[in-house]
């Protein structure tokens, strides 16, 4: 048991002593390394967005395009003639439909022959 505390005591002494592997590194060191860091991350940055506007420009140049004989032209006879419109509330009324010169309210006229027609 002895032996065992000696080696414990050993070990722990050890551990306290300060150490080569616990000195900071050199500021000039550190500074390197992040420079090196800083290239490499402008350098990925660089290819990323160059892929990426290559990629922008074959897009707009696929495109442009324009294919050689599936152009159609539409004549504005053709449209206003068979074109029609219903708004999409239109489904909601009820389907009403009236002469406006039949329907209309007459003017009850008045029965003096110079008084006009009554409001």
């Amino acid at each position: 048991m002895k032996q065992t505390d000696d080696s414990l005591r050993e070990q722990v002494r050890c551990a306290w002593q300060p150490g080569e592997a616990e000195k900071p590194p050199s500021f000039d060191r550190v500074w390197k390394v992040a420079g090196a860091r800083y290239v490499s991350a402008r350098q990925r940055y660089r290819r990323v967005a160059s892929a990426a506007a290559i990629a922008a420009v074959v897009v707009v140049a696929w495109n442009w395009q324009v294919p050689a004989d599936e152009t159609t032209y539409i004549k504005i006879a053709e449209l206003l003639e068979s074109t029609a419109w219903s708004a999409p509330s239109d489904v909601l009324l009820p389907n009403r439909e009236f002469d406006i010169y039949q329907d209309m309210p007459e003017i009850f006229e008045s029965t003096e022959p110079v008084g006009g027609s009554l409001l």
